[in-house]
Order: structure tokens, then C-alpha cells, then sequence
């Protein structure tokens, strides 16, 4: 994986090393009202060694794999040639978080099958995932560019504009609140270029069987960031629970001198996670409000994606 300028690595060989985490999740917080903390910065989820366990929710045998990552491969499947069609005959793809499930795989044969040519620039903090999807890319004879960086960094570190550029975030939209992720994306994107995302839509699943789906699945995710605090999952915190907006929550029993400090004391309820699911009109609200200038794929599927000019 190539190095990047300027990106110098601890004595432990790590990029972002866990004391980078611990910094980045103490001044991560962002405060809704009184007593209730916005803590949901999804690369906390991350962590080096964590790994493993994002890898298990993707497994074929779980209710994830079924009502989340098989529905949404089979969307983006089918919408593949006409996102293809949007696109110019050379780009830069920009996949931010690309995982392990090769999602990007449609995008490469629907461009190649129409002569276009691209670039394709994976972007995680994960060390390990960004090592998969290079290998992968590079094993199908592509030119990859390869980031390991925090998303809000990018845009500065690719420069000018030289090919346009197609920005995938995909399902990760809705770990983030509209307004500063389609911000974030179209800086990402630069003048010229596109940005994808995709959502599941409530009114078309099982939202008590989602809810219930992420409040399992996510619970040993969470503890992880929990940790980066100073914290135990089993004895410094209560009332976890996953609302029907696919949000999930803790209340404090115990805070740490470092929270108290900044005003997050025992009894505080913290938002750990969120994967928004929106209904159509919201979804499009949304995007009306921040990008006038878009293209949605419904497919009458449980996802609709859309592909954004900037």
C-alpha cells in the first residue's frame, strides 16, 4: 500500500493508533441538549483489532446479512449500468469505507462493459480493510490509489480536481446527519464531480426486526468505543437500547474526570450509533435541501440510492 506524505507512523508501525482513537472519541462529542451527547462519529467503530467483529455481522448466516447486506447488494447490482451511464468516459473512483463485501464490483464491471476507465482510490481508516480492497482492485489490473485517512481529511489531500471524480459513500449515509455528510461529500467531490449514496427505506422492511437486528449486533461494536473513554460496558453505563429510528443509546452511571470536564457527568445519555432509516419522501427532502441537481434509483426495492452533480 503506498505511503502517504506526511503521515508518519508511531513506533507501534500504526497510521492512527489507539491513542489517536482515544483523542478523537474524547473530542468527538457534540452536545444535543442538557443532559444528552451526540457520540455517534462512526469511525470510532474502527478501532485497530476490532475488525473481526464487523467482519461477523457481514456473515451469510445472520439476519444482517439477510434484511441488510444481500438487499442492498442485489439494489446496487441492478442499478449499476445506469449509475455507469451518469458517469464520464475517465474518473476517479473515490470509495469511502469500502469494506469487504466487494460492493464496488458493479461499479467496475458496468464501467468497463461501457469503455470507460477510471482510477479507483478506496479510502479507510482501517489499515486491514484498505489493504483488502487494494489487493482486490490491484488483482483485476486497475490503477489504485489507496487512503488511509479520516473522510473529513480528504478532500484536502487529493488536490485539485485532475480526473472528475465519483465519491461512493453508499449505506454508511446514514450513519451521519444529512446536512454535514452531503456537505462533507460534495467538498469530497470537488467542482464537476458526483457523489453516490444509498438508504433503506422503513416503510418498504421489518423495522422492529431492524431495530432488533442492530440492537444485538451492535452491542459489542459500541462496547469498543465505550473503552476509548475509560469506560466498562457492564458496570458504567445502563439503559442500552435501539430505537425504531435505528438509533442507539446508553445512560452513564459512572463518568471519568476527562467527561466531567467537559460537562458530560453521571446520568448523561449518550447517542453511541446511528443508521438512519428514512422513508422516500424524507429521504428526498433532504437531498432537495442540500443538492438540487440529482438523480434517484428507485427500483420499487427495500434501498433507493442517489447520485448527486456537484
Amino acid at each position: 500500500m503506498e505511503e502517504l506524505p506526511g503521515m508518519d507512523k508511531d513506533l507501534s508501525g500504526e497510521r492512527y493508533p489507539l491513542a489517536w482513537f482515544k483523542k478523537r472519541a474524547l473530542n468527538s462529542f457534540v452536545q444535543i441538549d442538557d443532559h444528552t451527547w451526540d457520540y455517534s462519529d462512526s469511525l470510532l467503530l474502527y478501532i485497530p483489532g476490532t475488525e473481526k467483529e464487523y467482519e461477523a455481522m457481514q456473515e451469510i448466516d445472520t439476519t444482517y446479512h439477510e434484511m441488510v447486506t444481500k438487499p442492498e447488494r442485489t439494489y446496487l447490482e441492478h442499478i449499476a449500468p445506469e449509475v455507469a451511464d451518469e458517469l464520464p468516459e475517465h474518473f476517479d473512483y473515490i470509495d469511502l469505507g469500502p469494506g469487504t463485501e466487494h460492493k464496488e464490483q458493479f461499479v467496475f464491471d458496468a464501467a468497463k462493459t461501457k469503455g470507460k476507465t477510471f482510477i479507483y482510490t478506496p479510502v479507510d481508516i482501517s489499515e486491514r480493510f484498505l489493504k483488502l480492497s487494494s489487493e482486490y482492485a490491484t488483482q483485476q489490473g486497475l490503477e489504485v490509489h489507496p487512503q488511509q485517512v479520516p473522510f473529513e481529511e480528504l478532500a484536502s489531500l487529493l488536490g485539485p480536481v485532475m480526473a472528475q471524480r465519483f465519491v461512493s459513500l453508499g449505506l454508511t449515509y446514514s450513519n451521519y446527519n444529512p446536512a454535514y455528510i452531503l456537505s462533507l461529500l460534495r467538498q469530497t467531490a470537488g467542482a464537476g464531480g458526483s457523489f453516490f449514496i444509498n438508504a433503506q427505506i422503513r416503510d418498504r422492511v421489518d423495522m422492529e426486526k431492524i431495530r432488533k437486528t442492530y440492537g444485538e449486533d451492535m452491542y459489542s461494536i459500541t462496547n469498543s468505543k465505550l473503552e476509548l473513554l475509560g469506560l466498562d460496558a457492564k458496570a458504567d453505563v445502563e439503559s442500552v437500547e435501539t430505537d425504531d429510528s435505528i438509533r442507539s443509546w446508553c445512560t452513564l452511571k459512572r463518568s471519568t474526570p476527562e467527561l466531567e470536564a467537559r460537562g458530560i457527568m453521571p446520568g448523561a445519555r449518550l447517542l453511541m450509533f446511528q443508521s438512519l432509516r428514512y422513508t422516500k419522501d424524507a429521504l428526498e427532502k433532504n437531498l432537495g435541501l442540500h443538492c438540487p441537481d440529482y438523480t434517484l434509483f428507485d427500483t420499487g426495492e427495500t434501498f433507493i440510492g442517489a447520485l448527486i452533480k456537484t
